[in-house]
């Protein structure tokens, strides 16, 4: 059974030109672009079904364009009869969880499943004089189980008395609890001897957050635990919400297919990709790594001299030029020098001098734990007087960590 792993399409009008052959905008156009080839990519490479594990768009009020512009990326599996389930990612949902979400606009299109509850879905592995399809059925008849855990909203937590009374970190280990709770739940339901997936939009603690995930690498927001998770009888552990593609575990597999269109500039330089991954009755996995045509975004920084690369490296990409403000920059050449180059957008930036500074002071996963927060705290001027404190508290959780014990 082969089927496309796939999130994170975030399909949005972002700030940008017109597509010239469809007067759309043009970034909405690449999100879509890349949204369509994952379906009939995988449609041409035997998937026989489609599982997007979240954020189908950008926001949780997706404009009548953008609802159409998914409607036609799922298209060609719709129209072949190939199932496609479709997650509630944090950026579908709203703050309220009184208010309709994005995906409430998709409910009712034939052969799409939207999943906005935990839920186990069941399929039968029907072969025709056509390609080989999974159909829903009914547990007996099931060749195949789909887990669904989609972003929980954390403000039905909040309608309690007594959880308003917690810190954002207590607040998020119960979230994390009862997430787990959902997904020992649903393990529980699982068929014996029947492959299942578990697709979920959420983050896993060993995950590296790439630049559009912020708020998980400043430890904002729960993570579940991956040791946690592969102790689940799930063979393939389908993961959104990070844009980052990556495996984390092996056996079962556990992994982040990643958005198949950088979204910022904080995904500069990371790869896009959709997963295809097959599972044999037994329960055997194996996967296939499909690069998508995500458009580029490179980064020149002027200073010191430096020129613009070379037209190749810059045609069709997103470009940032950062200015020190300093410089004496003829902007009108460096406008004609780009648009010559054949970038597909770009965008001019004059820093002041002491973000350049800041960003001349690296910190690496080399130094020593004291070593490299006096780094960082080089670029905080502004946090000097808390130095001390900063560093025992540090030396504090260092000691915690080594002992075994929970920082």
């Amino acid at each position: 059974m082969k089927f496309v792993h796939t999130a994170d399409w975030h399909l949005s009008s972002q700030r940008s030109r017109l597509d010239s052959e469809t007067g759309l905008n043009a970034r909405l156009i690449d999100f879509y672009r890349c949204a369509r080839f994952t379906v009939e990519d995988g449609l041409a490479r035997g998937a026989q079904a489609i599982l997007h594990a979240g954020d189908a768009f950008h926001g949780c009020r997706p404009t009548p364009t953008e609802v159409r512009l998914f409607r036609e990326a799922v298209g060609p599996a719709l129209e072949a009869g190939v199932p496609v389930v479709l997650l509630l990612g944090n950026h579908d949902a709203p703050r309220s969880p009184a208010e309709k979400h994005a995906l409430d606009l998709l409910r009712e299109t034939e052969g799409l499943a939207v999943i906005d509850q935990p839920t186990l879905l069941f399929f039968h592995h029907l072969e025709t004089e056509q390609p080989d399809f999974l159909r829903s059925c009914t547990a007996k008849q099931a060749d195949l189980q789909v887990a669904c855990l989609p972003w929980p909203n954390k403000q039905l937590l909040l309608a309690s008395d007594e959880n308003r009374k917690l810190d954002p970190g207590q607040l998020n280990e119960l979230v994390r609890e009862k997430m787990m709770d959902c997904l020992r739940g649903l393990a529980a339901q699982l068929v014996p001897d029947v492959p299942a997936v578990l697709l979920g939009h959420f983050s896993v603690d060993l995950a590296q957050a790439g630049g559009q995930n912020r708020l998980m690498m400043l430890g904002g927001e729960w993570t579940l635990n991956v040791h946690d998770l592969a102790a689940l009888p799930f063979c393939y552990v389908a993961l959104g919400h990070i844009h980052k593609p990556q495996t984390l575990h092996e056996q079962p597999w556990i992994g982040y297919c990643g958005s198949p269109e950088a979204v910022t500039f904080g995904e500069e330089g990371e790869r896009k990709a959709f997963v295809l991954a097959s599972i044999e009755p037994s329960g055997v996995v194996s996967l296939e790594w499909v690069a998508t045509p995500y458009r580029r975004f490179v980064t020149i920084d002027l200073g010191n001299g430096a020129a613009l690369p070379p037209a190749d490296e810059l045609a069709g990409a997103i470009v940032r030029v950062r200015v020190p403000q300093a410089n004496d920059v003829d902007f009108n050449a460096l406008r004609r020098d780009l648009e010559a180059a054949g970038v597909h957008e770009y965008q001019v930036e004059t820093e002041r001098a002491e973000a350049v500074r800041r960003r001349a002071v690296e910190v690496s996963p080399e130094m020593a734990l004291e070593e490299a927060i006096k780094a960082w705290l080089e670029q905080r001027p502004d946090l000097k007087p808390m130095t001390e404190a900063l560093l025992a508290e540090a030396r504090n959780v260092e000691h915690a960590l080594h002992e075994g014990g929970a920082a």
